[in-house]
C-alpha cells in the first residue's frame, strides 16, 4: 500500500513534465507588417524560423477578387488572386512562400508526421497561423469550396487545405500545374 501514494506522486511530476513541454513547443513571437498600399497590418508569428502573416492577404489588385463579392467573406477569408496577381501581391518586406517554406511550416507544426498539420494550422491558439477554409474561384469564374478547401500560392507552388469529417487534409504540390495556374486562391505571406 505505501508504493501507490509514490506511484501518484511519479505520475503527477510525470504529467507536469509533459505538459510544460507541450507548452514551449510553439514559442509565440510575433510581429508585423504594414501594407503601404493600403495600411493596413498584418500580424504575423514566428513559427519554426519564419515569420508569417496570420491571416489571408486583403490587398485589393488587379486580378483579385473576394468570394461572391460578400463583405462578410473579406474580413472573414481575405481575397483571392489569380495567378499572375499573385506574384507581386505580398507587402513590401515580405514574399509568397516557396516550397521549401511550406515544408518547413509543415515539419514545424507536425515534427512526428502524424497528419493533422491541416487541423494545426487551422487553430488561433498556438501555433496562431489560423488558415481558413476561404474556397477559390475556378477560371470559369465559378466559386467553390468555402468553409471546406482553402487553396494558397506559392512562389514555386500550391497549398491545399480540404475539411472532411472533422479532419483538414493539407497538400503541398511540387508545383505549380496548368490547372493551379488559371484559379484564384489565397495568399499568405512570410517575411524577408
Amino acid at each position: 500500500m505505501r508504493k501507490r501514494p509514490y506511484l501518484f506522486i511519479v505520475m503527477v511530476f510525470a504529467f507536469n513534465v509533459c505538459m510544460l513541454s507541450q507548452s514551449k513547443k510553439y514559442e509565440v513571437v510575433r510581429d508585423s507588417v504594414i501594407d503601404i498600399r493600403d495600411n493596413h497590418v498584418y500580424k504575423m508569428i514566428k513559427i519554426g524560423s519564419k515569420f508569417w502573416t496570420v491571416e489571408n492577404l486583403k490587398w485589393e489588385g488587379e486580378g483579385s477578387f473576394v468570394y461572391e463579392d460578400l463583405p462578410k467573406n473579406l474580413k472573414k477569408h481575405g481575397r483571392l488572386y489569380s495567378y499572375d496577381a499573385s506574384r507581386n501581391a505580398c507587402p513590401a518586406g515580405t514574399h509568397l512562400p516557396s516550397k521549401q517554406e511550406w515544408d518547413s511550416l509543415e515539419k514545424a507544426i507536425d515534427p512526428r508526421e502524424n497528419g493533422d498539420a491541416g487541423s494545426k494550422l487551422l487553430k488561433r491558439t498556438n501555433p496562431g497561423f489560423a488558415a481558413t477554409l476561404a474556397g477559390y474561384k475556378n477560371g470559369k469564374g465559378k466559386y467553390a469550396g468555402i468553409d471546406n478547401t482553402g487553396c494558397y500560392w506559392g512562389s514555386d507552388n500550391a497549398v491545399s487545405f480540404i475539411g472532411n469529417y472533422g479532419a483538414v487534409n493539407f497538400f503541398i504540390s511540387d508545383k505549380i500545374d496548368k490547372k493551379d495556374a488559371k484559379n484564384y486562391y489565397s495568399i499568405r505571406c512570410v517575411k524577408n
